[in-house]
């Protein structure tokens, strides 16, 4: 199994497909940080939804980038689905890690902040990074090719659904009280900003349940995303 992630992550990286989502990350990372001093805990919340955003764009491309015969030859070497799609979201990782690395370190190495980073908040800005990135590309599984063949649609709709995830909190505090409900339904994103960007105000224990909450959401995501797979796998 970590042979063909290996295999995927050199496949797609020789095709040159994730350059653009990498550049436009990193170049809003270096405009956030064009000036210092910078609050800690809101760039931290900021960059991990610049992070949120990128990881979803490196999937969609990341998830497009081979054929349907060379995922099907893929699945035969490793003769199993659920071994096939483990790979693919731990190739999907690996990015999420490399780029949480280095919005965490940056302002830290260049002193862009205007205060030390406490050990409590390195830890919450970490957990927060991987969460919003792995959110990012959870979404993008249910619309790639495979399963959505129009790809300008299914553009279209991650875009919407990056867009609702993080404006969630304003959205649904205009509906009626009736409908509050569905903040639950929606991918955590404004939960998550909120809890970093107003971690002194909040207690604790709600900013890591929050957390808590967007490692659920992706978990429900990716066993939703293998049931799909599985069972179109098994009618073809």
């Amino acid at each position: 199994m970590f042979a063909l992630t290996r295999f995927l992550l050199q496949s797609y990286t020789r095709k040159h497909a994730y350059f653009a989502a990498f550049a436009a990350t990193l170049i809003s990372m270096g405009l956030l940080y064009s000036y210092k001093p910078n609050p800690v805990m809101d760039s931290y919340a900021v960059t991990s939804v610049f992070l949120f955003i990128g990881s979803a764009w490196i999937a969609l491309s990341f998830l497009n980038h081979a054929g349907p015969q060379q995922e099907q030859l893929h699945m035969i070497h490793i003769g199993s689905m659920r071994k096939y799609l483990l790979s693919q979201i731990t190739a999907l990782i690996i990015p999420v890690i490399l780029l949480t690395f280095i919005f965490i370190l940056y302002p830290i190495v260049f002193r862009m902040f205007g205060e030390p980073v406490r050990f409590h908040e390195l830890m919450l800005a970490i957990c927060g990074h991987l969460v919003m990135g792995i959110l990012g590309f959870a979404l993008a599984l249910f619309c790639q090719k495979g399963l959505m063949a129009n790809g300008t649609r299914a553009t279209s709709i991650l875009l919407i659904l990056i867009i609702v995830s993080i404006a969630a909190k304003s959205l649904t505090g205009l509906l009626p009280e009736a409908l509050a409900w569905l903040r639950w339904i929606l991918p955590p994103v404004s939960l998550m900003m909120n809890g970093l960007m107003n971690r002194k105000s909040i207690p604790t224990y709600e900013v890591w349940g929050t957390l808590g909450y967007g490692l659920f959401y992706f978990a429900v995501l990716v066993l939703v995303y293998t049931a799909i797979s599985v069972r179109r796998d098994a009618r073809t």
